[in-house]
């Protein structure tokens, strides 16, 4: 009778047993750590930007363990991750994130991360970004001039009442040539033809303008994500480069402007530099130098920056 009796208890012994188990665990701290708490302060929902902005994404993330890291999401891919100052993390961070707008209409997110490895949910804002503009190419057409070694046609002079009619004088004109209209001559492909630089002595501690010129051969309009680069004489490293601009190049030539937002702060004499022209692969991120139509290389800017 009382083993009976005790085999009758043990469901009643197990199930006890489990929730004081469980009970411990969570006082332990043993159970599923809090998550982050992520806010985006800006841009808000709905805010349109244009293509080569930068977008400043401004967020709060909190957490009572520590905020480790935060991460910016652009369309579902980490576009950059920051981490606090304090390494062991923060139950407060503030960050100002920034992303280079390309044209479409993308999905901001931004998570954070505990030191515990808790994932905070997405906080996300939809943003518009409006193509850039392709400059419009002026039409030119040739003037053409009369053919060389000509005169005028004499025209007869009429004379008064009675008189003999006569031929007025003709006046032979020096032939000249037109001026000639610069046109380049270009097999079909994408090319780089020139870079200049405003100003074209740059004084160190301001920002330099690259304006390179563009042929587009191949028919059709064509796509490039194009930057400046900056070398020192004989270096094979670039020593700078300028921000990267998405652009759509009609057919024919096109002068564009690269961000000015490269200079030099080094103290000094006068330096050297040499200015080059490259595009990155948007597939594989490889990136290569444009080259000229008679393909005997890039067109190279030479300069000085002085003090």
């Amino acid at each position: 009778m009382p083993a009976r009796f005790f085999r009758a208890l043990l469901p009643l012994i197990a199930v006890a047993m489990l929730g004081v188990l469980a009970c411990d665990l969570s006082t332990l701290g043993i159970a599923q750590a809090a998550k982050p708490k992520t806010t985006i302060q800006s841009p808000a929902t709905g805010a349109q930007f244009r293509e080569g902005d930068d977008v400043i994404v401004q967020s709060i993330s909190t957490d009572p363990v520590g905020v480790v890291r935060v991460e910016l999401i652009v369309d579902g891919a980490v576009v950059r991750p920051d981490v606090p100052p304090i390494a062991a993390g923060q139950t407060s961070f503030t960050l100002v994130q920034k992303w280079k707008a390309t044209a479409g209409t993308h999905t901001l997110s931004v998570r954070a991360f505990n030191a515990a490895g808790g994932a905070s949910e997405l906080a996300l804002v939809t943003i518009t970004v409006t193509a850039a503009e392709v400059p419009t190419l002026p039409i030119i057409l040739p003037t053409v001039p009369a053919p060389l070694g000509t005169s005028p046609t004499p025209q007869p002079t009429v004379p008064p009442s009675g008189a003999t009619p006569t031929l007025a004088a003709t006046t032979t004109r020096t032939p000249t040539r037109p001026s000639a209209t610069p046109t380049i001559a270009a097999p079909p492909g994408f090319w780089s033809t020139t870079i200049t630089l405003d100003p074209p002595a740059p004084k160190r501690g301001t920002f330099v303008t690259f304006n390179v010129t563009f042929l587009n051969a191949t028919g059709t309009s064509q796509t490039y994500r194009w930057f400046v680069k900056i070398f020192e004489p004989d270096k094979r490293n670039s020593f700078g480069e300028t921000s990267k601009l998405n652009t759509t190049f009609a057919p024919g030539t096109t002068t564009l402007a690269a961000p000015a937002d490269w200079k030099i702060g080094a103290l000094g004499d006068c330096m050297p530099y040499i200015a080059r022209v490259f595009w990155e692969d948007p597939g594989d991120k490889t990136v290569r130098e444009f080259i000229k139509p008679d393909q005997s290389g890039g067109p190279a800017a030479g300069f000085q920056e002085c003090p």
